[in-house]
């Protein structure tokens, strides 16, 4: 009625219900190399990571802090030099590792209100992407708060 190859050991890894088969499992056991991350969502940095930063080489081009492919930062630091223009305000972020230039776009009413409350000195998050032109690195703000309560 039944035969012995129904119930032998390697019956129960054949496949059958939620088990994988031995034939698709690896049995490879060498290491191989490290593939570099991607991250998809906001990731806090220091200005000094930025400037240590390498450009990958995709078209994305995306940045490489730690392994990671990043985009999109967020950095924290005080504002200095703010130059208001009307398509744009640009201003620089110290944060105590280093200096990085930023620009923040103004298309909408709320973009102008939200840069005037920033002022020199003040401390602000900056969340935005990470930019290359001529081996200088900036950040295109998105969104820039000003921090009120520092602990």
């Amino acid at each position: 009625m039944f035969s012995s190859s129904q119930f032998d050991a390697t019956s129960a890894f054949s496949g059958g219900g939620f088990m994988p088969s031995q034939s698709t499992q690896l049995t490879d056991s060498t290491p191989s190399p490290a593939k570099s991350r991607n991250s998809l969502g906001v990731v806090p940095v220091t200005v000094k990571q930025i400037s240590q930063a390498s450009q990958s080489g995709d078209e994305k081009s995306s940045f490489v802090i730690n392994g990671v492919d990043v985009t999109n930062v967020t950095v924290v630091g005080m504002v200095f030099d703010k130059a208001e223009k009307s398509t744009d305000v640009s201003f620089l972020i110290d944060d105590g590792t280093g200096r990085i230039g930023c620009r923040r776009w103004v298309t909408e009413n709320f973009d102008k209100l939200e840069m005037e409350a920033v002022q020199d000195g003040m401390y602000v998050r900056v969340i935005g992407t990470l930019e290359s032109f001529s081996r200088c690195q900036a950040v295109g703000c998105f969104l820039c708060q000003t921090c009120d309560k520092l602990r």
